[in-house]
């Protein structure tokens, strides 16, 4: 089953928000997009699974699952068990790409919610003014702006209140793992959220770029060894995550100021 309502593009371009298409896929179809759209898309699942590609990343998209992506971004999607329903919504606006921007969308978001009935009520009415006769135009694109904003509340601000507790995570992991290999792509990987998001949310949380502070975790741990044990440098390197001692040298001295051995040196007991 395949259901879409693609308005007219006529009067309703006056407003800052206004709609373009909207439909349910049933199942969903094998979509590429390789420049993609002219609009924004929010497409969410209602049951099945698909596989979801964007921005050299796959997700997979089951029930609750919501996808959102901006004008003119590449990807793909389709399904992966035969029986993916989607519901589906593309809008455009002047002024738009700077205003989704500002809500802290990016270029895509892809979530899960638990509870997606807020979110079918809301597209429901949405569709019902889309086939409104006459001029619904304006009642559409109110109804369309309050759909970003529920999506900006589902898919921005709730996430954005878990920030204490996805620094806190990667705090964590990097405090227990810090000798081993760790990309930004593995700690947004441990919180559960993109690599672009989670920069933003450890840095506005902490001050600090989440690879700066893993550094100085491992600068700290290796003084301690320094002082503490005659072990040689480049091992102590190895044992706090640099496995290249000339480049451990770099780091320790953009932080200490000195270098590992000079920093040995200077604080040996005299007696």
């Amino acid at each position: 089953m395949f259901q879409a309502n693609y308005p007219v593009i006529g009067i309703q371009e006056c407003y800052p928000v206004y709609l373009t298409g909207i439909g349910i896929s049933d199942p969903e179809f094998h979509t590429h997009r390789e420049e993609g759209l002219i609009s924004h898309q929010i497409l969410f699942t209602m049951s099945g699974k698909g596989k979801i590609i964007v921005g050299d990343k796959e997700y997979t998209a089951g029930k609750g699952s919501i996808f959102y992506v901006a004008s003119g971004e590449p990807h793909t999607y389709y399904p992966i068990d035969g029986d993916w329903r989607t519901y589906w919504v593309v809008f455009r606006g002047d002024s738009l790409d700077a205003m989704m921007a500002r809500l802290g969308f990016g270029r895509y978001v892809v979530k899960t919610i638990n509870d997606i009935t807020e979110v079918k009520k809301l597209y429901e009415q949405i569709a019902a003014a889309a086939r409104e006769p006459g001029d619904g135009a304006g009642h559409c694109s109110m109804l369309v702006y309050q759909y970003i904003l529920l999506m900006h509340k589902l898919l921005i601000v709730q996430q954005e209140n878990r920030t204490g507790t996805v620094v806190d995570n990667a705090i964590m992991y990097m405090e227990k793992n810090y000798r081993d290999d760790i990309s930004l792509q593995t700690l947004a990987s441990v919180c559960g959220i993109s690599t672009q998001h989670f920069c933003r949310v450890f840095h506005d949380k902490i001050g600090m770029r989440p690879m700066e502070y893993l550094a100085m975790k491992r600068i700290s741990s290796a003084k301690v060894a320094l002082l503490d044990t005659n072990a040689p440098i480049a091992q102590i390197g190895k044992r706090v995550g640099y496995k290249d001692a000339n480049y451990f040298g770099i780091v320790f001295k953009k932080y200490e100021g000195i270098s590992p051995r000079e920093y040995r040196n200077s604080h040996k007991h005299i007696g």
